[in-house]
């Protein structure tokens, strides 16, 4: 029963944070505008659709307000779902202040936060960000001193140790996976993109830009895409293990990009694993 009654607590607290945070994004606004920040030699990259668009400010304004400024920062949209270029004035209000628009005549889906920009800018550090999350101020300072480091691994804020089933001993999306902790690294972790992910020039392979397909092969699932191209690359992987990022409460009713069921995951990841010739001896097994 407490136990029950403090869940709740917690829970109800949450709610209230995040219901909160948008108006004081609102209200603090100005004062922030006339903050001097030093800048960082990467680009930032995020994609959004119609059904998201109107609270897509909010993940915006929190990239708007780190402690580090990009050298862009890109809205990835399709003139195909926002014809004629319209967007809200809530994102409009943010051309202004550092966001910029890439517009690209196909809907590439989730995959429109990376493959666009890359292509455009092959020689540019990219970093990755989903337009459903309230992101801490300091993620691209630490993602790109990170980068600093390790210039040619590719560095996630959060991320998974992959791993071969216990039951079956093979190799299924999510299946007995573990969050990984700060600092894990190797070839055997699998970092979503949309938490905040660095991607250095030249680390994915040049397959990754056949948007048709990735449309094919995992329609609904960029990071196992991504992941894939960095296997092929052999790119080492590296994980800061952030606390999970808060979710923008007005997107709790729509679905995100990425967002589809365990077994359709890993039918997209078995998928790509066949097509690429991929096998599980590319990832340690137990995560070792």
């Amino acid at each position: 029963m407490i136990k029950r009654l403090l869940r709740a607590l917690i829970s109800a607290k949450a709610s209230a944070e995040n219901l909160l945070f948008p108006l004081w994004l609102r209200l603090s606004s100005w004062p922030n505008r006339l903050v001097r920040k030093p800048s960082i030699p990467v680009i930032v990259g995020m994609t959004s659709y119609p059904a998201r668009i109107n609270s897509a400010w909010v993940s915006i304004e929190t990239i708007l307000r780190q402690s580090v400024a990009p050298t862009r920062f890109l809205l990835v949209l399709s003139l195909e779902e926002f014809p004629g270029g319209v967007v809200p004035q809530s994102i409009s209000a943010r051309l202004t202040r550092g966001l910029d628009i890439l517009w690209v005549e196909k809907n590439g889906r989730s995959f429109d936060k990376l493959l666009p920009i890359s292509s455009k800018f092959p020689d540019e550090p990219i970093i990755t960000v989903d337009d459903d999350k309230i992101f801490p101020r300091h993620l691209l300072r630490d993602l790109y001193q990170e980068h600093q480091k390790s210039r040619s691994a590719v560095i996630g804020a959060r991320g998974w140790v992959m791993q071969n089933s216990f039951t079956s001993g093979e190799l299924h999306y999510g299946k007995d996976w573990f969050r990984a902790a700060p600092g894990a690294t190797g070839r055997h972790l699998f970092m979503p993109g949309g938490n905040g992910c660095l991607y250095p020039p030249i680390s994915l392979d040049t397959t990754v830009q056949d948007l048709d397909l990735a449309l094919r092969l995992c329609p609904t699932a960029d990071d196992i895409w991504f992941w894939a191209s960095l296997q092929r690359t052999e790119t080492e992987s590296i994980c800061l293990g952030m606390p999970a990022h808060r979710p923008v409460s007005q997107q709790k009713n729509t679905s995100a990009l990425s967002d589809v069921n365990e077994s359709d995951n890993d039918r997209q990841f078995q998928s790509v694993m066949s097509h690429f010739n991929l096998t599980v001896d590319l990832v340690p097994k137990n995560g070792k």
